[in-house]
């Protein structure tokens, strides 16, 4: 018979490949750490690849590793909808299982999360974990296998991820409605965020202000501060509220960038799966484009090209 992996093999490779270090990953089997090397070890020879790069700051899946590491998701992700089938509450439409998802700060809290809150309402025994990252971290977090789905405000192009659009984000350049703002102040989140010059960039094709430059991690101290008056910054539209005492500052056509759900593609899908493929992509469209900013009138505005843009319809899943 050719090569068959154990489920202590798969269970021990998972635990490694979820925490990249030997010690914890060896506590959290119960194991010592010499027995989980040995364990390694003799699946890398069984498959003759190696799974984990050794390198100097710690250890790294290879691109078999990935394969490996995406493999096991599938089969966990299969037992607990057989699990769920053979032990449900006796409703046959009942999910119940585990999945992780990660998104970039704008779209978390105010998208992301009330479009979940529909699907586990719906099914008690479902549950998930959310992480919020960098926009140019996501990409790797789902390669890395750390997270089974992503949101994104740009393409995979690497193979074998599906890239479906859920959504536009409609950014506007925001100042204070208190106090006289710097003007030449803009704030991001960190160094490396270059969004304010890409927007100026959508605005001019080619020139890019000079600027004092400020940075607030978190997306809704940025808006505070842009209410304080300490600059000035460029926001998605639907995360403003009348009580933020901002405006948008005349002159700027709004941004406007597609909102990507990405996972891996599969020749089969669980039900939990197409669950929240199905709920994000119909729950995000009208929470991206809500739009609630002061002096816009009492009530949300009728955008009828961005509501047009949020109602394309997306490519379906293979198996849907």
């Amino acid at each position: 018979m050719g090569t068959r992996l154990s489920s202590i093999q798969i269970e021990s490779f998972m635990t490694l490949a979820r925490e990249l270090n030997f010690s914890r990953a060896a506590q959290l089997l119960n194991i010592t750490q010499p027995a989980l090397t040995k364990r390694i070890q003799g699946l890398e020879e069984a498959l003759e690849q190696v799974l984990f790069a050794r390198l100097h700051g710690g250890l790294e899946l290879t691109e078999p590793g990935r394969m490996l590491q995406r493999y096991g998701a599938t089969i966990a992700h299969h037992e607990a909808e057989l699990l769920a089938s053979l032990m449900g509450d006796g409703s046959e439409r009942s999910l119940a299982g585990f999945f992780r998802i990660a998104s970039f700060s704008s779209a978390l809290r105010s998208v992301i999360v009330p479009a979940l809150g529909t699907l586990l309402r719906a099914h008690p025994r479902l549950s998930c974990q959310t992480f919020k990252t960098e926009a140019n971290e996501l990409h790797d977090w789902l390669a890395d296998g750390k997270v089974d789905f992503v949101v994104s405000l740009a393409e995979c192009e690497r193979m074998g991820v599906e890239n479906l659009q859920i959504g536009i984000e409609r950014n506007v350049l925001i100042e204070s409605a208190r106090y006289d703002s710097r003007e030449d102040c803009y704030i991001d989140h960190e160094p490396r965020d270059n969004f304010t010059e890409r927007f100026f960039l959508s605005q001019t094709g080619a020139t890019v202000p000079k600027m004092l430059r400020a940075y607030f991690d978190d997306i809704y101290g940025l808006i505070d501060a842009v209410s304080e008056g300490i600059g000035r910054a460029v926001v998605p539209v639907h995360l403003v509220k009348p009580e933020h005492n901002v405006r948008a500052v005349a002159g700027y056509r709004p941004f406007e960038v597609p909102v990507i759900l990405q996972f891996h593609k599969q020749a089969y899908y669980t039900r939990l799966q197409h669950a929240v493929i199905d709920t994000l992509t119909r729950e995000c469209p009208a929470l991206l484009a809500y739009n609630r900013m002061q002096g816009d009138g009492d009530g949300a505005i009728a955008d009828d090209a961005l509501v047009a843009a949020n109602r394309r319809r997306v490519r379906p899943v293979d198996g849907q």
